[in-house]
C-alpha cells in the first residue's frame, strides 16, 4: 500500500492508510487539543500532514514499525505547529530578544569553534543569566500542562548599560505601556518619536490638523507617563 502511493500517488491507497491509522491520528490530535485549547479541526489538518510525511519518509528496511514511525511524525508535526504558532503570539519584545540571543549563540559558536556555554551567551547578548533561563522557558515550554509556574519575566534584565540603547527591562515596560494606547495613538507616537516627523508632517500624512496631532501626543505621553511612573 505504501509502495502504491509512492509510485503512483494512488488516492485510494491514501484513503486506506488514513482509515487504518485514523484512530491513532485522532488520539494524538485530541491530546494536543486538550493541552493547547486549539480547535480540533485545525490540529487535525496538521496531523494529516504529519501522517503524509510518515508515508513518504518511512523505510521498510529500517526495522521500525510503521505505526511507531507515524506516531512520532504526527506528534512532531503538531509540536512544530504549536511551537511556531506560539512564537507568533509572543510579544514583539520577546521575539526580538529571542532573535538577539539566537544571533549571539551563532556568533559565539563561529568564534569559539564550539557551542557556547549559557553564561557566555548571556554576556554576549547583554542579558542576565536568570533572564536567559526565563526567556528559554517562555519559548520552549509549549505544553501548558508541563509548565511549573509562569516564567518570571521580571528576571529578564540587561547586564550592563549600553549607550543609545534602553536596558531590556525598560524596553519591555515601554512596549507594555504602548500596548495600552489606542491604535491611533500608537501610530502618532510612532511617527513622532520613532520616525522623527514634525507635528505638521504627521498631520499631512494622516489628514489631521496640527492641533489634533499635538493633543494626541500630549494625551498619549500623559498615559505613558502614568503607566511608567516616570
Amino acid at each position: 500500500m505504501l509502495d502504491s502511493y509512492r509510485k503512483k500517488g494512488d488516492q485510494q491507497a491514501v484513503e486506506q492508510l488514513f482509515s487504518m491509522y485514523n484512530r491513532l491520528l485522532n488520539h494524538i490530535v485530541r491530546r494536543h487539543v486538550t493541552s493547547s485549547g486549539e480547535p480540533y479541526e485545525d490540529l487535525l489538518q496538521v496531523g494529516y500532514v504529519g501522517l503524509l510525511k510518515a508515508v513518504q519518509g518511512y523505510e521498510v528496511d529500517s526495522g521500525a514499525k510503521f505505526g511507531s514511525y507515524a506516531y512520532a511524525m504526527i506528534d512532531g508535526e503538531l509540536r512544530h505547529h504549536r511551537r511556531d504558532t506560539g512564537l507568533v503570539k509572543k510579544p514583539r519584545w520577546a521575539r526580538s530578544l529571542y532573535a538577539q540571543v539566537s544571533q549571539a549563540t551563532v556568533q559565539l559558536t563561529e568564534k569559539l569553534g564550539r557551542p557556547p556555554r549559557i553564561e557566555e551567551v548571556a554576556e554576549e547578548a547583554n542579558v542576565t543569566l536568570e533572564g536567559i533561563h526565563e526567556l528559554m522557558r517562555l519559548f520552549h515550554e509549549t505544553d501548558v500542562t508541563s509548565l511549573d509556574g509562569e516564567p518570571d519575566l521580571s528576571a529578564i534584565k540587561s547586564v550592563r548599560y549600553e549607550n543609545f540603547s534602553l536596558p531590556i527591562e525598560d524596553r519591555i515596560a515601554l512596549e507594555h505601556a504602548l500596548g495600552s494606547l489606542s491604535e491611533f495613538q500608537r501610530k502618532v507616537v510612532y511617527l513622532f518619536f520613532y520616525k522623527d516627523l514634525t507635528q505638521t508632517e504627521i498631520g499631512k500624512r494622516l489628514g489631521l490638523s496640527q492641533r489634533k496631532v499635538s493633543r494626541t501626543i500630549a494625551s498619549a505621553t500623559g498615559t505613558l507617563h502614568a503607566l511608567l511612573r516616570i
